[in-house]
């Protein structure tokens, strides 16, 4: 059985879940993607960004916000699981003083109840491997 670009049998629960939702996306299917988000969830797209805090907010961010932030065309290169949680290594352009230039980006989510609880974005992989790590990350 396939869905979008890979196989679900080859796949974990949780970066099943977060690859569906970044295929939502890619879509630009917010009906979807809103749905795989926890009503209580809190989701930050990029560093530079402010935490958005439940379905309504998050759907501000898709609608119109994410469209006026300097980092664009996010692309999810690799996924590692653990249990509920995610970390993800990606890129995405940038938009510097007139200048656009590639560069790395991770995040790391949460679901809780089958749903994405929490997701934070991250510069450098230290940062994300610490929350990727830790017992209160998404809590």
């Amino acid at each position: 059985m396939r869905r979008g670009w890979y196989a679900l049998v080859a796949l974990g629960e949780a970066e099943d879940r977060i690859l569906g939702l970044y295929q939502a996306y890619r879509r630009q299917d917010l009906d979807e993607l809103i749905d795989g988000i926890h009503p209580d969830a809190q989701f930050r797209p990029v560093p530079s960004a402010r935490m958005y805090h439940g379905r309504d907010d998050i759907r501000l961010l898709f609608e119109h916000d994410i469209h006026l932030l300097p980092e664009f065309d996010f692309r999810v290169v690799n996924v590692q699981e653990d249990g509920d949680r995610v970390l993800l290594h990606g890129k995405n352009r940038v938009r510097e003083q007139g200048d656009v230039r590639d560069a790395p980006i991770y995040w790391v989510g949460y679901f809780r109840e089958g749903l994405l609880h929490w997701f934070d974005a991250y510069d450098g992989i230290e940062g994300a491997a610490n929350a990727f790590g830790s017992e209160t990350a998404g809590a």
